[in-house]
């Protein structure tokens, strides 16, 4: 883990492949699910923090929870659920560097890679952090091949 937290966008939210592969790969201390659906939602935040896990706890918190959780430099793997929460995280001071696009996929949107597909709703989002000097890598995996998103990638969803 480069920085002290990373930040995946993966509508799946907690999954085989955050619960596995990436906290592998990272080695966090706490696996952040940032959401203020499922933090409200008693049923939901109980089955997300019973997974199981082995070297590290898992936390349902809001959003702005877990940009203090950023901000105080823990060892987090946060994940969110779209592009405008990531922005959301972002606009509650969270000291983000880079974000991870992972599994988002969904009816009416654009291939971005064989894995990932972008909507029209998270184009601004996407280009607001991309002008916060945040960068984007879409990446299913730790160990696949990654693809920087910068502003021509999107101008090429957009067209």
């Amino acid at each position: 883990m480069a920085e002290a937290g990373f930040v995946r966008v993966d509508e799946r939210l907690l999954h085989g492949q955050v619960l596995v592969a990436w906290a592998a790969a990272l080695r966090p201390r706490r696996i952040v699910l940032a959401s203020e659906e499922v933090a409200a939602d008693a049923s939901q935040r109980a089955i997300f923090e019973s997974l199981p896990t082995d070297d590290y706890e898992i936390a349902v918190t809001t959003i702005a929870e877990a940009a203090a959780a950023l901000r105080a430099g823990e060892r987090v793997l946060v994940v969110v659920a779209s592009p405008a929460d990531a922005l959301r995280l972002v606009e509650c001071g969270a000291g983000i560097g880079a974000i991870n696009l992972g599994g988002l996929r969904g009816a009416g949107k654009r291939r971005l890679t064989n894995a990932i597909f972008l909507g029209v709703e998270d184009l601004p989002a996407l280009r607001a952090l991309l002008e916060r000097g945040i960068a984007l890598e879409a990446r299913e995996l730790p160990g696949s091949r990654g693809l920087v998103v910068d502003a021509a990638t999107l101008d090429r969803l957009e067209s």
